[in-house]
């Protein structure tokens, strides 16, 4: 679907919120995101537009971490599994009705916010770290080909590896950008992505950097953990409110 021009400026704030708690977190553009997002466009729209901006944000992480060997260690099984749930998955969603995508979002926001208020006290034995990766990545993958945020599917294994910050990061990295080349191709493929949501992906791309860069400098003078339940409160709300719209 054609976005207007009259919805360019909520999706480039959105955008730019989902970058500052990106900056500020390390996480949480995805879901940020698509939790706002719906309120402007339509959800498939909202999936587009995502799917783009999340591959051009985390490719910088990659570099940033640094740690490009032991990430894509980490990352590869989580990506293997990814790119082959995510294609049949984006078939699936193509057919859904707008309310059960809002209703899918919603439910995998208020996921996400209990795994990151829990925060579970996991640990992956490194014999095992290649088969969960893989069953991880696969149901990533689904998640995340039908919400665009693969985030309440992965977090609990990322958690469990206990990872030094640098590859973490990098693994992230690696494991964001693969996910976003993979869902955006194949949301093309079933034509959820048009040639007109790149412009406005694309505008929205420095607008997300920006809000990053500007969380970062907030996140050295803020009270983290405040600032963290107060996104999760804001997520509460945005996916409650995505339910009772799919509702009706």
């Amino acid at each position: 679907m054609t976005m207007s021009i009259e919805t360019l400026p909520p999706v480039l704030l959105t955008y730019m919120l989902a970058g500052l708690v990106k900056g500020a977190m390390g996480f949480g553009l995805p879901i940020v995101a698509i939790a706002l997002l719906p309120m402007f466009v339509p959800v498939d729209t909202a999936l587009a537009l995502n799917a783009i901006v999340v591959i051009a944000t985390n490719v910088n992480q990659i570099v940033q971490g640094g740690q490009y060997r032991d990430g894509l260690s980490v990352a590869w099984p989580l990506v293997l599994g990814m790119a082959l749930a995510i294609p049949p998955t984006a078939i699936l969603a193509a057919g859904l009705s707008a309310d059960t995508l809002l209703l899918i979002v919603g439910v995998s926001v208020l996921i996400f916010i209990a795994i990151s208020l829990v925060n579970p006290a996991l640990s992956v034995p490194q014999v095992w770290r290649r088969p969960a990766g893989l069953g991880f990545g696969l149901l990533g993958g689904i998640v995340g080909a039908l919400t665009s945020a693969p985030a309440a599917a992965l977090a609990p294994y990322m958690i469990a590896l206990h990872l030094p910050r640098p590859v973490y990061i990098t693994a992230l990295g690696y494991l964001l950008t693969g996910f976003g080349v993979i869902v955006a191709l194949s949301y093309a493929s079933v034509d959820i992505l048009h040639a007109s949501h790149v412009l406005p992906a694309l505008a929205s791309v420095p607008i997300a950097i920006a809000g990053m860069w500007i969380g970062d400098r907030w996140a050295r003078r803020l009270a983290n953990e405040t600032f963290r339940r107060a996104v999760l409160a804001l997520l509460a709300v945005l996916a409650i409110a995505l339910i009772r719209r799919s509702l009706g």
